[in-house]
């Protein structure tokens, strides 16, 4: 599975679960090229790691003209979630990026999102906790960017050809 396709992914079934939660905040990929300056509010999602975990299975299939052998590989793509929310002073209801990320983090780790992730062919580990680094804005005020991060896993595929032997010829050769 290549990155956008499992970003998209997660994505799609967050995006869903989140609106049942309520919460109509948008989910982005964050550090987008054409964005700079301050973010909106929203869920941001990137990756952060790259790992793969045992060994390369091989399964092979002849195909008549070449024998087809199929490497694939558990990757392991940890990313991290981080939500922003302008805190509106006169909104005392109102969920704040802690609160919001809590909920995201919940449906993560709730079992519509592994079984939607799970039919997608793509394991959800377990999310840290979320902590709460803070930060001078833009307005040189204080902010928080709580956030955490949770291991999806999925397969890597390669497929190469390799063409039959036709002939074995032994022989002890000098070296």
């Amino acid at each position: 599975m290549k990155q956008k396709q499992l970003e998209a992914t997660i994505r799609g079934a967050l995006l869903q679960l989140l609106a049942e939660q309520g919460i109509s905040l948008p989910v982005l990929a964050a550090f987008q090229p054409t964005k700079q300056g301050r973010v909106d509010d929203g869920i941001y999602f990137f990756p952060v790691g790259r790992g793969k975990r045992g060994w390369q299975s091989r399964n092979y299939q002849d195909d008549g003209a070449a024998l087809t052998a199929t490497e694939s590989q558990i990757n392991e793509s940890m990313y991290q979630f981080q939500a922003f929310v302008e805190d509106d002073l006169t909104a005392p209801e109102q969920l704040l990026a802690s609160d919001v990320l809590s909920v995201v983090r919940g449906v993560l780790q709730s079992m519509k999102f592994t079984q939607a992730m799970t039919a997608a062919g793509i394991g959800v580990q377990r999310a840290t906790d979320i902590v709460t680094p803070a930060f001078v804005n833009d307005r040189d005020n204080f902010d928080f960017n709580p956030n955490f991060t949770v291991i999806f896993t999925h397969h890597r595929n390669i497929t190469q050809a390799t063409a039959h032997i036709q002939q074995v010829a032994p022989g002890i050769h000098r070296i």
